[in-house]
């Protein structure tokens, strides 16, 4: 087994000071919606069906409740009615018609080693190109401040970045497709690696079905990852000097890691892989895929089960639904 202190500011044994989520039904999202046809739910707010609101809700608040019970939990509605109330007119539009704002993980991207300090995303689709400008002020009203900027023509989500710390060195691993481009990658190693912010890139190519990286791969522990292999097509490890050209599961196996496999429909339709880490082994997972549950507490892994049947809904997970904050924060 690999020692955890080779690990130690990896995402997944990192235990954050805060979390920042979003419940959607606060802005009545889903009565905005209840009219769309299902096409157009899918193609231009990017849910796979409407949730009933009020269930959407309780599973929310019981997935917020469980989060309070381990560390520091705050609602983006909370912190603009608190300290942001200008950026909440601003954007009060925006926050009763985009129900993937639930997915506070995408638009802003905080590390485990930079504790006051995000890297601002920038988004693909049409719905969600706001986000990164209202939660990089949530950001700014908890006291963060930006690293960087993604540049207008490169895309880069929070779904698509995994912080991982091995051997004494800091890296990203950024998968990219469809969503986040891989030039992002040139961009961040341009930019992070001469500020000492990160000694490298793992770049993971995923199939272009795939969304984002969380969909398909997520490490929970020093030495377990659950993973949809066949969503991994191909890798690249970055290093400002150099391009190395990687099989990422032989990768990742070759650090220590065992693999949990899913299939394609328990990764899509159950988020079997997006798992939310609190640190030390513990993780929250979505109450659908008992298999892997099992699987996991075979590895060791304790499983903090979530309400699934009406938040999965939004083809996001745990993870999705959570951005973490790593230093001291209050309201």
């Amino acid at each position: 087994m690999t020692e955890l202190s080779n690990f130690q500011l990896s995402e997944f044994s990192s235990t954050p000071k805060a979390i920042v989520v979003h419940d959607p039904t606060d802005y009545h999202v889903f009565s905005h919606l209840k009219n769309l046809p299902s096409q157009e739910l899918q193609e231009n707010y990017l849910f796979r069906a409407l949730p009933d609101a009020q269930l959407f809700r309780e599973a929310h608040q019981d997935f917020a409740s469980s989060l309070t019970q381990e560390l520091k939990t705050f609602y983006v509605s909370d912190i603009l009615r608190l300290k942001g109330e200008e950026i909440g007119l601003q954007f009060s539009s925006y926050l009763s018609t985009n129900p993937n704002l639930v997915y506070t993980r995408d638009a802003i991207i905080t590390l485990p080693w930079v504790p006051d300090g995000y890297i601002v995303g920038r988004m693909v689709k049409k719905i969600r190109q706001k986000e990164p400008e209202l939660m990089s002020g949530v950001a700014k009203l908890l006291g963060l401040k930006p690293i960087l900027e993604i540049p207008e023509g490169l895309f880069l989500e929070g779904g698509d970045v995994i912080p991982i710390s091995y051997r004494h060195k800091k890296y990203l691993a950024i998968g990219y497709g469809r969503i986040t481009t891989r030039e992002t990658l040139d961009f961040l190693i341009s930019e992070l690696l001469t500020k000492g912010i990160i000694d490298g890139i793992i770049g993971i190519e995923l199939a272009q079905w795939r969304i984002n990286l969380d969909g398909g791969m997520v490490p929970v522990a020093e030495d377990c990852i659950i993973a949809h292999p066949e969503s991994l097509l191909s890798g690249v490890l970055l290093d400002g000097r150099s391009e190395t050209a990687i099989n990422p599961v032989n990768f990742f196996k070759d650090l220590g890691f065992t693999f949990i496999e899913v299939t394609q429909e328990e990764s899509l339709y159950k988020q079997a892989c997006n798992c939310f880490c609190l640190g030390g082994r513990k993780i929250f997972a979505y109450d659908l895929c008992e298999r892997v549950q099992d699987l996991l507490k075979e590895s060791n892994v304790e499983v903090i089960k979530v309400r699934g049947q009406e938040l999965v809904k939004g083809t996001g997970g745990p993870r999705c639904m959570t951005r973490p904050i790593y230093t001291d924060v209050t309201l």
